[in-house]
């Protein structure tokens, strides 16, 4: 029997609307709580924005943010975290500035952070998915370290930009596919299952105990660290050829049928 649960979140936990059926959420949680299995949610979204998704539960589950950067147990206490060295962070600023139809924004602990000439349209997508996100003119504006670079781009130009961006900064930073278009840029080995790893380890527990659920390239850490795992039935062929199961899509809420049929509820 699995202790431990991850799912992601955009394409997996939440419907193409950006919600969930809340009544079955609470009702699943709390069955889970009964037999002390525990909720991580494992995404790379912000973690203030992933703490707002769940406004009356947020103290009782686990997050790993930013994909796996940023490492939260329950009721808010931060277990690990990184951060991109500066000089990395000014390379890539640079370099992402020069590339076209190429918009990004720079993460942090306490905020995300974007240039106040990107489009009101890239802008306002961003604000979808950042719940505390400032615009700034330079680099230099930014108070804190940046630990992940987000970034956004013609979906037909996403291999060609990866193989030329690891052609140029193999080794120093990695780009993740975490949707159609969107590619997160992350410190090596900073990924989702490093950081479940982390927390599992500090619950006493290993990745043996952990059921997880996903949708995209950006979840296959987590699946190679599962005893168990299940691909929504939209995610891409390669992605479900990963896992061990298929759930059903993210719009059916196959996450919290699929954990209300194995709880029993």
């Amino acid at each position: 029997m699995f202790k431990a649960v991850a799912v992601d979140i955009d394409g997996t936990f939440l419907t193409d609307q950006r919600d969930y059926d809340r009544s079955l959420f609470t009702k699943v949680l709390r069955k889970m709580q009964r037999q002390q299995i525990q909720f991580i949610v494992a995404s790379g979204d912000q973690y203030a924005f992933l703490k707002g998704l769940f406004p009356e539960h947020a103290a009782e589950l686990g997050f790993v943010a930013e994909n796996g950067v940023l490492v939260v147990d329950r009721h808010g206490k931060e277990i690990a975290s990184s951060q991109l060295p500066p000089a990395v962070v000014t390379a890539v600023f640079t370099f992402l500035r020069r590339q076209p139809a190429t918009y990004f924004t720079m993460c942090a602990r306490h905020s995300a952070y974007i240039m106040d000439d990107v489009p009101p349209k890239q802008h306002n997508m961003f604000q979808q998915y950042y719940s505390r996100l400032q615009t700034i003119q330079s680099l230099a504006d930014i108070p804190e370290n940046v630990f992940k670079f987000a970034l956004t781009l013609p979906a037909k130009q996403t291999s060609t930009f990866i193989k030329h961006f690891n052609n140029k900064f193999a080794g120093l930073i990695q780009p993740t596919v975490s949707g159609y278009g969107a590619i997160d840029l992350i410190i090596p080995h900073m990924n989702k299952g490093n950081g479940l790893r982390k927390l599992l380890h500090h619950w006493q527990l290993s990745g043996d105990d952990l059921l997880v659920f996903g949708d995209n390239e950006n979840d296959l850490s987590m699946f190679k660290l599962a005893g168990e795992s299940y691909a929504m039935a939209n995610a891409p062929q390669h992605v479900r050829k990963v896992a061990t199961h298929v759930a059903p899509s993210n719009n059916q809420q196959g996450v919290l049928l699929t954990l209300a049929d194995k709880l029993k509820i």
